[in-house]
């Protein structure tokens, strides 16, 4: 099975071989180490492809909270 989840309003083209600092996507859906603004790789979207899955099977967000710091 092959999932492919596109918004083209937020890409950016990635280096494989290079760590991203760029903060791109929603909060909700963004890997942690992207909201903090650290060096992140590919990886931040199986994150973020785990946290959809999350929302369509339970109809909610897996973190909740009245601010970023409470969630984050």
């Amino acid at each position: 099975m092959i999932v492919k989840v596109t918004d083209f309003g937020f890409a950016v083209r990635m280096d494989p071989t290079k760590d991203e600092r760029t903060s791109l996507g929603s909060p909700l859906y963004t890997a942690p180490e992207v909201i903090r603004g650290i060096k992140y790789d590919a990886r931040c979207d199986v994150w973020s492809l785990g946290i959809m899955a999350y929302m369509m099977l339970c109809g909610r967000p897996p973190f909740s909270g009245d601010s970023k710091n409470a969630i984050y």
